[in-house]
C-alpha cells in the first residue's frame, strides 16, 4: 500500500507540478513541512537554476543531507543562508559553512543550535559583531561564552546576551549595570534575573526598564507594591498582567482609571471570580473583551456577555474553551464573520454545530472547523471539495480525517488535492510504523 501510495505521489508530481505555477509549488510543496525528502530531490533534479527553488529546499526540515550539502556549495548567499539556519544540516557543512565569506552567513551558523561547541568558540573570536552576536544568542552558548561576549564592546552582542535564556543571574547581574536602556530592558525581562537585580532595576529610570521589570514572574512583593503606583500607564499595565500577579494587588489595578491597566487585569490568570464580574460590567469595550477571553471567567458571565453590543467581545466569548455549548451555538448564528470564525475554532464546540459550520458561506468559518482538532469527520468530509483550496488543504492535514477519506481524496480529478492526500497518507503510514 505504501509504494503504491508513494508511486501515485511521484506520479503526480511529474505530471502535474513540472508544469505547475510558482505559487502552487511554492503552497504545496516548499511550505509544506510533510513534503517527502523523495520529492525535494526530484524538484531540485528539475530546477537547479531556481533560486527560489533552491532557497525553499535549503530550510525545508525533510531536505536529505546530501542535498543540503549540493546546496551548501551554490554560489548564492540566500541558498547557503538557508543551510547554515536549517536544523538538519550534517556537522560537516556547519563546520565547512562557519568559514564562509558572508557575515550573514557565518551569523546563522552562529545561531544554529547544532552547530558544534568549538565552532561556536573560534566565531566567537570574529571581528565581526554581527557574528559574535550569533554566538551569544545561541541557545548552547557556554557560561564561559556568554560571560566573556557579556563585556563585549558592540552593544549589539551584549544585547543578545542578555536575551539569551541560558545566561546566568551572575552574568545578567553585571549587564545590569549597563549603560545602554535596551540592554537593561533585556535583563529585565529574562527569566534568570534574581529578585535582587529585579529590585534594582525597578528604580531605573527609563520607563522601559521599569516595564519589562513589572512583566517579569520573579519580582518580589515589594517590587509589586513599588511599581503598581508607578506614573508611566506601560508599567502598571505590565504589572498588571503578570501572571505572579498577587489578588490584592490586582483588586485594587481592577479600578486603575487607564483602561488598558483594568483590561490587563481583566486578561490575568490570577484574577479572582470576584475581580473578572466586576471587570464584566466596565464601560469600556476592551476591558469586557479580555474578560470574556479569560479561562478563569464563570460560565454565568460568559453568557451575559454573549449579549453584548460590541461584537469583539463576543468574539472572545466564542473563542473561550469554558464557554457553555448553548452559547456556542447561539453565537454560531452571529451576523459576523470573525465571530462565527472563533467558535469555529473553539475546541470545546459541539460537533453538530461544527457540522453546520462547515457549510458557512465565508471561507474564513470553513477554514477554522478545518483546522478544529475535534472536528469530525462528518464535518471534514462536509469540505472535501470546497470551492477553495486552503479550506481543503486544511481539510486533509486534519487528524480525524480516517484512512478510507483520504483515500478518496487521493484519486480526486483535483491534482493538488490528490498529492497532498497522498503526502499525508505517508505520513500516518510512517507513524502507525514507529
Amino acid at each position: 500500500m505504501e509504494d503504491k501510495i508513494n508511486s501515485e505521489l511521484v506520479d503526480v508530481f511529474l505530471y502535474e507540478y513540472q508544469f505547475a505555477d510558482w505559487d502552487e509549488i511554492n503552497e504545496d510543496i516548499l511550505k509544506d513541512e510533510d513534503t517527502p525528502s523523495e520529492i525535494l530531490d526530484i524538484l531540485y533534479e528539475g530546477n537547479a537554476a531556481d533560486i527560489r527553488v533552491l532557497r525553499g529546499i535549503a530550510i525545508h526540515p525533510n531536505a536529505s543531507s546530501e542535498l543540503l550539502k549540493k546546496l551548501s556549495e551554490n554560489q548564492n548567499d540566500v541558498v547557503r543562508w538557508g543551510v547554515a539556519e536549517n536544523h538538519r544540516t550534517p556537522e560537516k557543512v556547519l563546520i565547512k559553512l562557519s568559514n564562509d565569506s558572508s557575515d550573514v552567513i557565518r551569523y546563522r551558523i552562529a545561531l544554529n543550535p547544532h552547530t558544534p561547541e568549538a565552532v561556536l568558540s573560534s566565531l566567537l573570536k570574529e571581528d565581526s559583531k554581527i557574528v559574535r552576536s550569533g554566538v551569544a544568542a545561541n541557545v548552547n552558548a557556554t557560561p564561559e561564552m556568554l560571560e566573556e561576549l557579556s563585556r563585549d564592546e558592540k552593544r549589539t552582542v551584549r544585547l543578545a546576551v542578555a536575551e539569551n535564556e541560558n545566561t546566568k543571574a551572575e552574568i545578567l547581574a553585571v549587564l545590569a549595570e549597563d549603560e545602554d536602556r535596551n540592554v537593561r530592558a533585556a535583563v529585565a525581562e529574562n527569566k534568570n534575573a534574581s529578585p535582587e537585580i529585579l529590585t534594582k532595576l525597578a528604580s531605573d529610570e527609563r520607563t522601559l526598564v521599569r516595564e519589562k521589570v513589572a512583566g517579569n514572574e520573579n519580582i518580589p512583593l515589594v517590587v509589586f507594591q513599588k511599581l503598581k503606583g508607578d506614573m508611566q500607564t506601560v508599567v502598571r499595565n505590565s504589572l498588571a498582567s503578570n501572571k505572579k500577579a498577587p489578588v490584592e494587588l490586582l483588586s485594587e489595578l481592577a479600578n486603575d482609571q487607564k483602561q488598558s491597566v483594568r483590561a490587563g487585569v481583566a486578561g490575568n490568570v490570577n484574577s479572582s471570580e470576584q475581580i473578572l464580574r466586576h471587570l464584566s460590567d466596565d464601560i469600556d469595550a476592551y476591558v469586557r473583551k479580555a474578560v470574556a477571553g479569560n479561562i478563569n471567567t464563570p460560565a454565568r458571565v460568559l453568557t451575559r456577555l454573549s449579549k453584548d453590543d460590541d461584537w469583539r467581545v463576543c468574539e472572545k466569548i466564542a473563542g473561550n474553551p469554558n464557554t457553555p455549548d448553548e452559547v456556542l451555538e447561539y453565537l454560531s448564528n452571529y451576523r459576523d464573520t470573525y465571530v462565527r470564525k472563533a467558535v469555529a475554532s473553539n475546541s470545546s464546540t459541539p460537533k453538530d454545530v461544527l457540522e453546520r459550520l462547515a457549510e458557512d458561506g465565508e471561507w474564513l468559518v470553513r477554514e477554522n472547523v478545518a483546522k478544529n482538532v475535534n472536528a469530525p469527520s462528518e464535518a471534514l468530509m462536509k469540505m472535501k471539495e470546497d470551492e477553495d483550496l486552503r479550506v481543503t488543504r486544511l481539510v486533509i492535514k486534519n487528524r480525524n480525517m480516517t484512512k478510507d477519506d483520504l483515500m478518496y481524496l487521493s484519486v480526486s480529478r483535483n491534482f493538488r488535492l490528490r498529492f497532498k492526500a497522498c503526502v499525508q497518507l505517508l505520513k500516518i503510514n510512517c507513524e502507525d510504523s514507529l
